[in-house]
Order: structure tokens, then sequence, then C-alpha cells
């Protein structure tokens, strides 16, 4: 069974801001009852801290701790994995339909020894691999997966035009996967077009 890639529309200040605009009265609600009733399937953190987020915005998001870092990355999963695609699959927007294995996009932007634009781009483009979190520094209590291989990544808009930007002053590596590069560019142009960040769910 195969990891694969998609592409999603999103604020284009990236997840966390999706995830503020977002139906999170509704999202309360589905989730108090989705944990009642599997509560092995989510994070029982999530619910608390969701209430502290709603009462204090993107602030609250700002991790201190590996635990406090868990719990947002599990409430983040648990709005955009589980809810979104449960619920209001209708918040989910594909930037490109392409269904890919994740492991394709390997490779795309050479080496982050490079200090131009694609280098830069390299190191943004690397999140896809491992997931990116919010409101905190990567460096600082990186994102981890909860079990290993579902995990999320995004884009501001400000990033969008950078990659897709590095993807057009210079050639891709030659061993790149053409299918792979055909639907990220897709993806960046589509979102470039409409000035929104990507998200880039992988699982």
């Amino acid at each position: 069974m195969g990891i694969y890639a998609q592409f999603w529309h999103c604020h284009p200040a990236g997840l966390a801001e999706e995830f503020l605009s977002g139906p999170l009265e509704e999202f309360d609600s589905w989730l108090l009852e989705t944990i009642a009733e599997f509560p092995d399937d989510i994070d029982t953190s999530v619910y608390p801290l969701l209430q502290i987020v709603r009462a204090n915005g993107r602030a609250a998001l700002h991790a201190l701790s590996a635990s406090e870092a868990a719990s947002v990355d599990r409430l983040m999963d648990a709005y955009f994995g589980m809810f979104c695609d449960m619920k209001r699959r209708d918040l989910k927007q594909a930037a490109d339909q392409s269904l890919l294995r994740a492991s394709h996009y390997r490779g795309m932007f050479g080496s982050d020894n490079d200090s131009t634009a694609r280098g830069v781009a390299f190191v943004l483009w690397n999140f896809m691999f491992s997931g990116r979190s919010v409101a905190r520094g990567s460096s600082v209590f990186p994102y981890a997966s909860e079990d290993g291989v579902y995990h999320l990544s995004y884009w501001s808009s400000d990033e969008v035009s950078l990659r897709n930007e590095a993807l057009t002053v210079a050639p891709s590596p030659k061993d790149v996967d053409s299918r792979a590069l055909a639907a990220a560019k897709n993806a960046l142009a589509s979102a470039h077009t409409r000035r929104s960040g990507l998200i880039i769910e992988i699982g």
C-alpha cells in the first residue's frame, strides 16, 4: 500500500490561518462527538486545546513544550485530515487532481547547499516529507507524525511564488519523475493564479 501526496488550496498565510478561518464551532461539536464514540482514534488533548484556541486565537497555537507541540499537530491533523474528510469535504479544494506516491516528488529542487532561491525552495519543499509545524519554528519542536505516515505541510502564498519561480529559472534534476514534476507545476501555478497557499497532505 502506497503513501500518496495531494495538493490543496489554503489561506494565503498557511495552515494555521486556514484552520482559524474555518467553521470551528462545527468542528468543536464534531470533535466532541467523535472522541466520545471513538476515543482511540483522536488524541483527547486536542479538545481542550481547541477550547483555548477558540478563546485566544492564534496565540494558543504557540507551543512551549514538546507535549504542547504534539497537541497542536494532532489538532491540525484532526481538523484537516478527519473533519474535512468526514464532515466538510467542501473545505478541501484540490490544486491538482493527481494522486502520486509521495516518494516521486523527491529531488525536485537539488540541494540545500545552493544559496540561491532554488536552495531556499529545496528547504521548504522538503517539509513535504517531514511535515511542517504551525505557529512555531520548525527547528524548535518540529512537526512529528502520530503514526509515522500521515502528515501535513504547507506553503504560504509567498512561498508558492518562490517555488513557482524556482521551477522556471533553472532545469530540474534529470532523475525527477516527470508526472510528479507536472503535478507540482500544476499545483503551484494554480495556487499562484489564485494567490492562495498550498497544503500538502501525505498519507
